[in-house]
């Protein structure tokens, strides 16, 4: 199902709109499978998929763009999104550090126990994060 759901992402409406990160979050999609899926899923196979979402969307989305992902361990999710803003600037209500290592981002999330995750969420809307003293979350990204 998780992998059903990242292919699924490229069909989608996107809306970009640059400069109106509330329209924009709309693109944002939070991905979850049970224990038994995630230990049945490789990291290989789920980094593929993204990578297959990726081209797809390149088919679609016209302007610049970028899809990123993250792993919430707070919520026991994979998330990504797509934005007009550029990869340094990422709509994150939270400090973050951009990375090309998705197979990380991915292994965290299917080692994860997902029984730890409680709800929340991140203000994807925010322009000037409130510091905190957790580790920049890191955000695999990728131009469209």
């Amino acid at each position: 199902m998780l992998l059903e759901a990242i292919a699924e992402i490229a069909t989608h409406d996107v809306t970009l709109a640059p400069g109106d990160p509330h329209a924009e979050a709309g693109n944002s999609h939070w991905l979850d499978a049970p224990s038994v899926e995630r230990a049945m899923l490789t990291v290989p196979e789920v980094v593929r998929a993204f990578r297959a979402t990726v081209a797809a969307l390149r088919l679609r989305v016209g302007g610049p763009a970028v899809f990123y992902v993250w792993h919430d361990d707070r919520a026991g999710q994979l998330r990504c999104g797509i934005t007009s803003r550029p990869a340094h600037d990422l709509p994150f209500g939270s400090d973050y550090r951009a990375t090309g290592d998705l197979a990380s981002i991915v292994a965290g999330y299917l080692l994860a126990d997902p029984k730890a995750a409680f709800p929340a969420e991140i203000d994807l809307t925010a322009d000037d994060p409130a510091p905190t003293d957790d580790p920049p979350l890191l955000v695999w990204t990728c131009p469209l």
